[in-house]
């Protein structure tokens, strides 16, 4: 699990009785936290403590694991770590609507609160709102996290960097893959031939780089079920 250490800067931390404890505690800590969340034969697995851990160390997190193995867990259990009064946001850039209309019921299901922005109702009302630290869990397009500009003013807004304690890419391979068909060299990538009819409509999934690397203050989580 590759990870990068990035630096303190959101004005909302963890509490110092987190951040103090050693590997071994903390992954307890982690753990029996966890278990308030979920049913009690469903525990938490040491791959999601272990990326749980890596991010309350501020370190971006790589994390692949196969279809239905439980990666949305992660951030849950990461965000369940601050107090809810500090109003914690996490990012979470998407390839599909789709997925982001089914993540966010899942996220009311744990008694979070987010929304999924679309071209046709995100306005000024939700960005206000999203500043004010409404939704614990904001799920977008690539096509609005890099080319709205509603969005992009919130985005570098002091106030928004302030809140954001994670972005989370889903779906992580693809990044690279689409990225090719906005290049020209997808053919030659056998990548690109796995995930080629989905390339196709979402080519600026391969442009978020630079953006996701503005993110110094907070970690980024990055899930994939292949490579």
């Amino acid at each position: 699990m590759p990870q990068k250490t990035t630096q303190q800067g959101s004005e909302i931390v963890l509490a110092q009785s987190i951040l103090r404890l050693n590997d071994s505690d903390l992954a307890e800590a982690i753990a029996k936290d966890s278990r308030t969340c979920y049913p009690t034969d469903q525990p938490s697995k040491p791959l999601q403590i272990e990326a749980v851990m890596l991010l309350v160390r501020l370190k971006n997190t790589f994390a692949m694991a196969g279809t239905g193995f439980g990666k949305s867990r992660i951030l849950e259990m990461y965000v369940h770590l601050f107090a809810k009064s500090s109003k914690p946001v996490v990012l979470v850039p998407n390839p599909l609507d789709t997925l982001g209309d089914n993540q966010v019921q899942e996220k009311i299901a744990q008694n979070f609160t987010a929304v999924n922005l679309k071209k046709l109702t995100f306005n000024q009302r939700v960005a206000d709102e999203i500043l004010r630290g409404a939704y614990n869990f904001v799920y977008l397009s690539p096509k609005i996290f890099l080319n709205n500009e509603m969005f992009t003013e919130l985005y570098f807004d002091t106030k928004f960097q302030d809140c954001l304690v994670l972005t989370v890419v889903d779906e992580a391979h693809l990044i690279y893959s689409w990225g090719l068909v906005a290049s020209g060299k997808a053919k030659k990538s056998s990548a690109h031939k796995r995930h080629q009819d989905k390339a196709l409509f979402r080519p600026s999934y391969g442009d978020m780089g630079c953006r996701l690397m503005a993110t110094i203050s907070s970690p980024l989580l990055m899930l994939s079920a292949t490579c």
